[in-house]
């Protein structure tokens, strides 16, 4: 190979590393406060039925050993509306109802939705976690990347654990097809 192909073959190999690197997603606890630990009846909010279930399971499996129970969403949609279960549409009085009637102390409201600023298909799955009765913010985690919603939901659970017992969470994923390389 000449002087000139292998300039070609760097520049080419460059670029593709480029390529590649923007196609990784990433997953990051934007914070979680020390409460969310201490909350044992817990609800899903703005998420269709299996990704809700998917979720839970997410939850359950990362907080092994805890006494954990999720709020069926057909009890949450004698309280709301579907549409606002969907939307995580929410309120102090409705919060409010939630804690007295069910008991619920801390909701997920989650948001999965396709990143329209990237092309190709990135999802984003954006998770916040609301005290039911003061309605503050004890966690919140994003996740973006080309995987499945099962990946999303493990990360940000294990995004919030980790950050919880201890510091800033920051997890890259590679493309799919590179999946060997996760960090």
């Amino acid at each position: 190979m000449n002087g000139r192909g292998r300039a070609m073959a760097v520049i080419g190999a460059v670029l593709i590393s480029a390529l590649l690197a923007g196609c990784e997603g990433n997953t990051r606890a934007v914070f979680t406060k020390p409460e969310l630990i201490t909350y044992d009846r817990l609800a899903v909010l703005g998420l269709d039925p299996e990704q809700e279930q998917i979720f839970m399971a997410a939850y359950m499996k990362t907080f092994v050993g805890k006494p954990i129970t999720f709020v069926e969403r057909g009890e949450l949609a004698k309280i709301i509306g579907e549409q606002d279960l969907l939307q995580g549409r929410l309120n102090e009085k409705t919060r409010a109802r939630i804690k007295q009637i069910l008991g619920v102390e801390a909701l997920f409201l989650c948001s999965y939705y396709k990143d329209e600023d990237r092309p190709g298909k990135r999802m984003k799955l954006r998770v916040r976690v609301v005290d039911s009765e003061t309605g503050a913010i004890v966690g919140s985690a994003l996740t973006e990347t080309f995987m499945r919603f099962d990946d999303h939901a493990q990360a940000a659970v294990e995004a919030l654990k980790k950050d919880l017992l201890g510091g800033g969470y920051r997890r890259s994923y590679p493309h799919p097809e590179r999946r060997e390389t996760i960090m």
